[in-house]
């Protein structure tokens, strides 16, 4: 049987890096996730749409992410 995949809405996470924690010296990190982004959506354009939300912010950005969400059916 064949497989049927169903593209649900992805998500885009950014990861900040919001310094170094004094007690444990370990880099501390922020992330803001942004639902319901086209599954179809182009990885440039996402990148793009994420580079601009970063440059709004004060933290530098640590890792821009799309993640996909597929629901697989027979």
């Amino acid at each position: 049987m064949a497989v049927t995949v169903t593209k649900n809405p992805s998500t885009l996470r950014l990861r900040f890096d919001l310094g170094r924690d004094d007690v444990t010296g370990k880099t501390k990190i922020k992330s803001k996730s942004y639902s319901n982004v086209d599954p179809d959506a182009l990885d440039d354009d996402v990148y793009a749409v994420g580079s601009v939300i970063s440059s709004l912010q004060s933290h530098t950005l640590l890792e821009l992410s799309k993640i996909d969400n597929n629901t697989l059916s027979e």
